[in-house]
């Protein structure tokens, strides 16, 4: 009777712990909202990123390649350091979501909070929403996504807050609404 009971939930078990290996996966895209990805124009910030990851850029942001989990990769990081970033997407849009590609080092809640502003001229930032309570595995990347309903800007600033070691990104995207 035990043997035939683990046998019955051990698909459940295997799907649950996989689950747990890949990190959380993308929402489904909401069939009320139509969403493309945005492209955007410059990323600035307010502190180079630092040690190994100098060399990775702002531009690896939104270059479209998501870095490999573990330390030594293509992650552009912020060793105990919290930057202000600066994505001008070119023109004002409407963006319902923005999602980040991060990768935890020391604590699952490594990611205390990100900050949403928005600017129409990329010198008066209005403060939208502060995203917080994220948690995911250590060392391997995930995405985390916020959702914006409608907000037009040209430029948004996130003002990640960390707990832990600092911050490592690996890529963000904007979704614009199209309807």
């Amino acid at each position: 009777m035990h043997i035939s009971f683990v046998f019955l939930f051990a698909p459940i078990i295997i799907a649950l712990f996989a689950f747990q290996l890949n990190g959380q996966t993308s929402p489904p895209p909401s069939p009320v909202r139509a969403l493309q990805l945005s492209r955007v124009h410059k990323v600035s910030s307010d502190l180079n990123p630092t040690m190994d990851a100098s060399r990775y850029g702002l531009d690896r942001l939104n270059d479209g390649r998501l870095p490999k989990d573990g330390w030594r990769s293509t992650w552009t990081a912020w060793y105990q350091k919290n930057p202000s970033i600066t994505f001008d997407l070119g023109d004002a849009r409407r963006i319902g979501a923005i999602r980040i590609y991060f990768q935890a080092w020391a604590r699952e809640d490594e990611l205390k909070s990100v900050e949403v502003a928005v600017s129409m001229d990329g010198n008066q930032f209005h403060p939208f929403y502060e995203y917080g309570d994220i948690a995911t595995l250590r060392e391997k990347g995930t995405w985390v996504e916020m959702d914006l309903r409608a907000v037009k800007g040209r430029y948004f600033r996130l003002r990640p807050q960390f707990q832990g070691w600092g911050h490592q990104w690996g890529e963000v995207e904007f979704s614009e609404l199209t309807k």
